[in-house]
């Protein structure tokens, strides 16, 4: 019983942190500051890897830097343009992606890239391919 409600507690509590993390976040992109998404990024260099990484958006920013070794050396994409959004397959929601993440498709310099985003992040980045593309 015990163990219950320090589970129940735990989960509150970490819901409660990330509620305001999203809060903030939220508000600095609001105020027109330059915010890091957590994401997911699929680079046609790696084809089958799922690289961790944050996407920093903006006003006039729209840049990728890459949170793991395997992304060391890889060149970030350029000239994204968003081509279309779908969610994780299958085997991408047990394997690789949360199943619960947005994938944005978009074309750049390098090919197709995939950027997977959660629901409540994909507004910030899909204003910022817009604002992008339109540059």
């Amino acid at each position: 019983m015990i163990g219950f409600v320090c589970v129940l507690v735990a989960g509150a509590l970490t819901a409660w942190v990330v509620r305001g993390t999203i809060r903030r976040r939220d508000g600095r992109a609001a105020r027109g500051e330059v915010i890091e998404v957590p994401c997911m990024l699929r680079h046609p260099a790696r084809a089958r890897r799922w690289l961790r990484g944050r996407m920093a958006v903006g006003p006039s920013t729209l840049a990728w830097t890459s949170r793991t070794r395997a992304g060391a050396r890889l060149d970030p994409p350029t000239a994204l343009r968003q081509v279309g959004t779908r969610g994780p397959t299958w085997r991408e929601g047990v394997l690789r992606v949360n199943p619960r993440a947005m994938i944005v498709v978009c074309e750049s310099s390098v090919g197709v890239v995939e950027i997977a985003v959660m629901p409540h992040d994909v507004g910030h980045v899909l204003l910022a391919l817009e604002r992008h593309a339109a540059e």
